[in-house]
């Protein structure tokens, strides 16, 4: 068998990226639920694409957990 690339440390750093995303994440709900300004949403939209995660597919997050009505709001930031 060959050799693992896996090892306790790019576990370690996966893990570390996985945690922060999900806080973008939970940032970016909170961000666009409770009216934050502009430019934060941008700030934590841009970090969000950096790593990896499309435009639509933060739209349809928020519009799963806040509704349509935040995607459209999302939306304006995108365009």
């Amino acid at each position: 068998m060959g050799k693992s690339s896996i090892t306790k440390e790019n576990i370690t750093k996966t893990d570390l990226r996985t945690l922060w995303s999900e806080t973008l994440i939970e940032l970016l709900l909170d961000a666009v639920k409770e009216g934050w300004s502009d430019h934060v949403i941008k700030d934590i939209v841009k970090e969000l694409y950096n790593k990896g995660y499309k435009p639509e597919r933060l739209m349809k997050l928020l519009e799963q957990k806040l509704g349509p009505d935040a995607a459209t709001k999302l939306a304006r930031f995108l365009i």
